[in-house]
């Protein structure tokens, strides 16, 4: 498979996942920071997709590792992806027809889990996990601009 095909089958199952969880996806086009724009309940995720075709191994285990960088165009520079222009990052391992899904909160330059983790997790509890999470974050961040916003006018 050629590069653009395994990013394409790595989009197409997760879009499988979200389109059983969320009220409506939308593909998003290929300048797009993000892979697909999704709604649950009249919320907004963006979601993008990590693909890798083959593990590797270290230290006797076997190992799959995403990049988590983005290619600016025409520079060959990359960069990360900041908490604004993606919220769910959903990691797909060809192979197993397995995605992970994880909010974009420290995760650094590359995400790498142990192929036994991969074959064996439930790709559903951790798209409700991330979205959870996110959520949270969410909140927390109103509250925090909230309170902010109470003890400017309040001075």
């Amino acid at each position: 498979m050629t590069p653009n095909q395994v990013g394409r089958a790595g989009e197409y199952l997760t879009a499988s996942y979200l389109a059983r969880y969320f009220d409506e996806i939308f593909e998003c086009p290929s300048h797009s920071r993000y892979d697909f724009l999704a709604v649950l309940n009249n919320k907004s995720y963006k979601i993008q997709v990590k693909t890798s075709a083959s593990p590797f191994e270290r230290n006797n285990a076997d190992w799959v590792r995403w990049d988590i960088k983005k290619k600016i165009s025409n520079t060959g520079e990359q960069r990360l992806y900041n908490k604004e222009e993606v919220d769910i990052f959903a990691f797909v391992f060809l192979p197993s027809d397995k995605v992970t899904f994880a909010p974009n909160e420290n995760l650094g330059k590359t995400y790498q889990k142990k192929l036994e983790f991969i074959k064996s997790f439930n790709p559903h509890e951790s798209l409700k996990t991330a979205i959870e999470i996110i959520n949270i974050l969410r909140e927390t961040k109103n509250e925090t601009k909230s309170e902010s916003v109470i003890q400017a006018v309040s001075s």
